[in-house]
């Protein structure tokens, strides 16, 4: 029997093996750039394609379009100079640099015991049923936890005043598995919890506090041993980024030991105020990022050489912190943004931003930027980049010019058609394809797109391009079928 498990585990591992083996192979040569299999697929696959852009030949041949305006963008001295787009690849490669110091200092350094495993593989079927507040009063966290301590016993008085106060008993339902703050998982699920249980109050992410009872339990055992090898999976993959993310936590900590930051109370009564007015006028409700760099100040207002923090003995002026928010955008740690509270967020946006730039820093010492992972990524937004301005720069050029009309969209998509159609003649003989490759590779046609909250740059790939509707690959000279 443990044989047989032995050769079904390295079975299933030379599967994946192979797979990420394969991803790795390219696919694709535009002259000096390049087309995993795997970049094929996450650009296909992690983004919106229309129905007309769904074909297999119809995707490669606009991912091989998009590289060739890239190689036509880098000729333009004007583009190549776009300070925009340098800031906004720093930021991007800066983001996967932390990702890798995450992986390197936390991720890939988890240990897992099996008795820890089992203990939360019999904690997972347990679902709560809660009676909690969410509160920001830091006046009234205090007088809790005085109560909590010192006269326990009114405790339950205590959740009829919250009830008072609100006018509601909120209750929550939570399974093992619900994407709650980590904080909260931990509290409710480190060990087996009663009826009448208090948690609380506790510190979550966004600096509000949660105070819970528990209402009443329920556990849902697994019968099925399939079910159960599953659960078991699940549960190991949890802890384990519950684990490492404990890691990073006291990885950053260490970082920042010692770094206070001072802020300017003219400054950034200012900076918050103007920033606040921005916001709200130009972002939607679901957007966390703001790039207060974009906001246009004039001198007459505040200079920007005026001190806006200090930390680790640097000033930082508002000329130092917009330059830093070109390539790192203000990132919320809550969607619910207000007047009263944007102060609040707005501080601890910068804190989150600053903690970046010293995570940025050990990133660098630690050589990552050298990575080729990491710069091969940078170099496909490059070139998404890169073909979006240069086609942005062709119709603008054409309309300038009365070649094209901006209100005839047929004759619009003729003439960029026509343009793209003669550079992929152009550039023919330097295109490559594995047609062997492409005809192992297959794609859904489930429009999926992936997004990453509370980071500056949330979304993983370029959207795709959509430059030209055709599947037609006729005009590459070189490759290899079967």
């Amino acid at each position: 029997m443990k044989n047989f498990l032995l050769f079904i585990f390295l079975f299933i591992f030379e599967i994946a093996f192979a797979q990420n083996q394969r991803e790795q192979k390219i696919l694709v040569k535009v002259g000096d750039k390049e087309i995993s299999v795997a970049e094929f697929l996450q650009r296909s696959e992690l983004t919106i394609r229309p129905g007309n852009f769904k074909g297999k030949n119809t995707t490669l041949n606009n991912l091989i379009s998009e590289k060739i305006l890239a190689l036509e963008a880098e000729k333009n001295i004007r583009l190549m100079q776009n300070l925009v787009l340098h800031r906004g690849l720093k930021g991007i490669k800066e983001q996967l640099m932390r990702d890798k110091l995450y992986d390197e200092e936390a991720f890939n350094n988890v240990e897992l015991d099996t008795s820890e495993i089992k203990n939360a593989f019999r904690l997972s079927i347990r679902e709560y049923e809660l009676e909690f507040y969410t509160i920001n009063n830091k006046e009234m966290i205090r007088q809790i936890e005085t109560i909590i301590d010192s006269v326990p016993e009114l405790t339950n008085d205590l959740f009829k005043e919250l009830k008072t106060i609100t006018g509601k008993k909120p209750v929550h339902n939570v399974k093992y598995f619900d994407p709650e703050d980590e904080i909260i998982h931990e509290a409710l699920y480190t060990n087996l919890l009663d009826t009448g249980t208090v948690v609380g109050p506790v510190k979550i992410s966004n600096s509000d506090y949660i105070f819970m009872k528990v209402l009443k339990w329920v556990d849902y055992p697994i019968l099925s041993g399939v079910d159960q090898q599953e659960r078991w999976n699940k549960v190991k993959e949890k802890m384990h980024l519950a684990k490492a993310n404990k890691l990073w936590r006291s990885y950053i900590l260490n970082v920042m030991k010692g770094k206070k930051i001072e802020f300017d109370k003219g400054t950034f009564k200012f900076l918050s105020e103007i920033s606040f007015e921005y916001f709200i006028k130009n972002n939607q409700s679901d957007s966390l990022n703001l790039r207060i760099s974009e906001i246009p100040l004039r001198e007459e207002e505040i200079n920007s050489s005026a001190p806006f923090f200090t930390i680790d003995g640097k000033v930082w002026s508002v000329e130092d912190f917009k330059k830093e928010l070109m390539s790192h955008p203000l990132v919320f740690r809550t969607k619910d943004i207000n007047k009263n509270n944007y102060n609040e967020q707005f501080k601890l946006a910068i804190v989150d931003m600053i903690r970046d730039h010293y995570l940025t820093g050990e990133a660098y010492k630690k050589s990552l930027d050298k990575s080729e992972e990491i710069n091969k990524t940078v170099q496909m937004w490059n070139d998404s980049y890169l073909a979006a301005e240069l086609k942005k720069d062709v119709i603008d050029s054409a309309l300038e010019k009365g070649i094209i009309n901006i209100d005839d969209n047929s004759g619009m998509l003729r003439y960029w058609e026509s343009y793209l159609t003669g550079l992929q003649d152009k550039y023919s003989d330097s295109i490559w394809i594995n047609f062997n490759e492409l005809n192992k590779t297959s794609l859904t046609n489930i429009d999926f797109f992936a997004m990453r909250p509370g980071v500056p740059y949330p979304v993983p790939v370029p959207s795709f391009p959509m430059l030209i509707s055709s599947e037609n690959l006729d005009y590459v000279k070189q490759g290899k079928q079967n």
